[in-house]
């Protein structure tokens, strides 16, 4: 059977197994079907160039997006370390965002320029049709009126729906909306912490938000605060602070009283909070008189008992307050706690739905479960740093994690140690840390071995030291982003030439890493031919931001005049460079 003879239906699926380039350079004006199908492809399913080559890309500014304008409803640009002047590329070719006329979903990436923010800023306004905005990772060394603009730009937007901000701004003051979205339902706000007064500034001008995900600063709570206007619209919040003040919490749910889901994150201890956690009693007092729809409380608080005695008592106290009628019978939500010898706990409910989390063996846990080896399984988490040490809890072997993505963990350790981890093969990002002068190649090569998927790796031992011929000789198929990126270690000139011809050194597409001298980068991008981006330190840089920056300079006159070289205004001491 000849492709042309399949469905309309069937040939659109096969598209989405290819990445936009691949699409366009293998289906676009094959014929006009093709073309047809290619452009209701795109109408659907939105446009995202992540680990494109820079030649690939230059071919889709040139050839294909003035072609395919018209029919982009979604599209994202990221600048980070695989593509790190992507945005700069599509402005460098005459296009602009005013061309893409359909345009629903804009996604801006890691935007660290400026310019390329003044820019987009100036274009988003003109797209009559966009809904969804997300600026994720941005630094900005914005003035405080021109951070004011975008954020009033954002809440200007007559259609737009879904907002999503993690940005930072180089001025320490925090921008709020002066003007008012009637369109704005889903807010997620991550790059500043905002007071009392703040978040009841940005409800005022946002009337009509259903669901809110928000830093809160309850460090300083405004007693006089009086919050007025209803927000009868907010279904579902999500507040990340540093310790919780029930009064401040009050507040904030008197004024939603239809709320159905709450999630409560708390990744830190302020020990200067009198209150640092609320027992279950605290909680139920809340719950039945200011949320009283509520269907979904997720809650998650990292802390330190007071008193580091007789843990196991201050544990079965804490727990004995989530475990009234209104816990176990009436909602039917379970809390556990888990906790070290350190002092370290975490207070959750059951089952434990967010994506990250921090283990180690010698942890005990507790719940109010009828029976504590139910809720074992943590499927949902993606992101684990996994800690195994000589003292190991008799409980720990029963945790399961099923589906971790992002794996980091430290060496050394015993290979035997993770039957928690029944599904290594999920794994595409390892992060291993080197805490001794010991590394037993052997069995990290074991480790790498049954992550199948594995595409990141990311290695910080104590010492460049062990980087010796063992390490250059492991081995991995799909490996293609290393991350050496070590604090105050740069590697030299043979340790250089020692990744350059190490398996993993040929086939890396993506490479973070600090090293000596200047003079060495030529030949180890010469050397390493798959090499498609750089991000990179070196000891002798003295970059200051007020002078000229001799260093780039530099490496525009020594490296190939295609290479694309930024200096990464966030992080001024790294270099990004897009080779190929």
């Amino acid at each position: 059977m000849d492709l042309e003879d399949l469905a309309n239906e069937i040939i659109l699926e096969i598209f989405g197994y290819f990445s936009t380039f691949d699409l366009l350079r293998s289906f676009y004006n094959l014929n006009i079907r093709f073309n047809h199908l290619v452009f209701a492809y795109f109408h659907t399913s939105g446009v995202d160039f992540s680990r494109i080559s820079l030649q690939d890309f230059y071919l889709i500014c040139q050839e294909y997006l003035p072609a395919i304008a018209d029919h982009i409803t979604s599209l994202r640009f990221t600048n980070d370390d695989d593509t790190p002047q992507q945005a700069d590329v599509f402005l460098q070719h005459g296009l602009t965002l005013r061309q893409l006329h359909q345009l629903r979903k804009l996604s801006l990436c890691d935007i660290c320029s400026n310019d390329i923010m003044h820019t987009m800023m100036s274009e988003w306004t003109s797209l009559r049709y966009l809904t969804h905005l997300t600026l994720a990772g941005c630094y900005l060394t914005f003035d405080q009126s021109t951070s004011q603009r975008l954020i009033d730009t954002i809440w200007s937007l007559p259609i737009l729906i879904y907002c999503y901000l993690n940005i930072s701004f180089e001025e320490t003051s925090i921008a709020i909306p002066t003007v008012k979205s009637m369109s704005l339902k889903y807010l997620f706000i991550w790059g500043f912490a905002y007071d009392q007064s703040q978040l009841n500034t940005i409800f005022q001008h946002t009337p009509c938000l259903e669901q809110c995900s928000v830093l809160f600063n309850m460090d300083i709570p405004d007693q006089s605060l009086v919050i007025s206007h209803p927000l009868s619209s907010m279904t579902r919040l999500r507040i990340h602070s540093s310790h919780i003040e029930d009064d401040c919490l009050v507040k904030f749910l008197q004024i939603m009283p239809n709320l159905y889901q709450l999630i409560i994150d708390v990744d830190s201890l302020d020990l200067h909070s009198t209150n640092p956690i609320l027992n279950g009693y605290q909680w139920e007092t809340i719950i039945r008189f200011y949320s009283p729809h509520l269907r979904i409380f997720r809650l998650r608080i990292e802390f330190s008992f007071p008193d580091q005695n007789d843990l196991d008592k201050q544990v079965d106290d804490l727990l004995k307050s989530f475990r009234s009628s209104f816990w176990l019978e009436e909602y039917k939500w379970f809390v556990r706690c888990h906790w070290n010898q350190w002092n370290t706990a975490c207070l959750y409910t059951l089952p434990y739905k967010f994506v990250d989390l921090k283990f180690d063996s010698s942890m005990k846990y507790k719940s109010t479960c009828p029976n504590d080896n139910h809720y074992l399984s943590y499927n949902h988490v993606e992101d684990l740093q996994y800690k195994i040490l000589p003292i190991q809890s008799p409980m720990f072997s029963s945790i399961r994690f099923m589906n971790v993505d992002h794996l980091s963990i430290e060496f050394p350790m015993d290979m035997h140690s993770l039957p928690n981890m029944p599904r290594l093969d999920q794994v595409t990002s390892l992060e291993v840390c080197i805490i001794n002068n010991y590394l037993a190649q052997s069995k990290l090569q074991t480790l790498l071995n049954q992550m199948h998927r594995l595409s990141s790796f990311s290695f910080h031992p104590c010492s460049l030291s062990l980087l010796g011929s063992s390490f250059f000789k492991l081995t991995h198929t799909k490996i293609r982003q290393l991350d050496f990126r070590i604090f105050f270690q740069y590697f030299d000139d043979e340790q250089c030439t020692n990744l350059c011809d190490s398996p993993l050194g040929k086939q890396c597409e993506v490479l973070s890493i600090k090293i000596k001298k200047r003079e060495s980068l030529p030949d180890l991008i010469n050397n390493m031919i798959n090499l498609r981006t750089l991000n990179i330190q070196f000891e002798d840089d003295q970059f200051e931001q007020e002078n000229d920056d001799e260093l780039v300079r530099w490496l525009r006159n020594h490296l190939p005049s295609t290479c694309l070289i930024s200096r990464d205004t966030a992080l001024n001491k790294d270099i990004r460079i897009w080779i190929r």
